[in-house]
């Protein structure tokens, strides 16, 4: 496989990113909470207020992966920092040096909008996910377990502000 280029995604490429988009929402074996389609990508990624940074690998006239990131203030350290959402590579090129790239090209660009840092979460039990963060130099927060407010849930606490 050639080495891939690193660049932000084309209009033209929105069903192969929507594609892409579907098979990292499935990777628990089920179907996507919402279906992604060329139109939400055009919409929300590549349209002219994108909502996240959107990076593609291209090789061998395909896309083989993609890493989105959005900018965030971090209290933590007074500065902004890119919080990566999805990171994803098709299988049959990984271990090529893409993720890494992908990364390196979200870390470039986090660096340009001036972020001081990159974050993101990892699946538990996703023990390549981990060897290949802690390669590229990442090191842990320490114990720390997401959570999210979605849904009927969420609507109820919002409720709560105007009650």
């Amino acid at each position: 496989m050639a080495a891939a280029e690193i660049r932000p995604a084309r209009p033209a490429e929105a069903g192969a990113v929507a594609a892409l988009l579907n098979a990292i929402n499935s990777l628990d074996g089920g179907a996507p909470a919402v279906p992604m389609t060329a139109a939400i990508v055009v919409r929300d990624l590549l349209g002219p207020a994108p909502r996240a940074l959107l990076l593609v690998a291209a090789a061998e006239d395909a896309l083989q992966g993609f890493v989105t990131g959005g900018l965030v203030y971090d209290a933590e350290r007074a500065a902004d920092t890119v919080m990566v959402l999805d990171l994803y590579v098709v299988p049959a090129a990984r271990r090529r040096g893409i993720g890494r790239a992908l990364m390196a090209g979200l870390a470039a660009a986090a660096r340009r909008q001036g972020a001081a840092s990159l974050w993101w979460g990892v699946d538990q039990g996703d023990a390549d996910a981990m060897l290949f963060y802690k390669a590229i130099g990442s090191a842990s927060e320490g114990p720390f377990t997401g959570l999210i407010l979605a849904g009927a849930a969420l609507d109820r606490l919002a409720a709560e502000h105007c009650a």
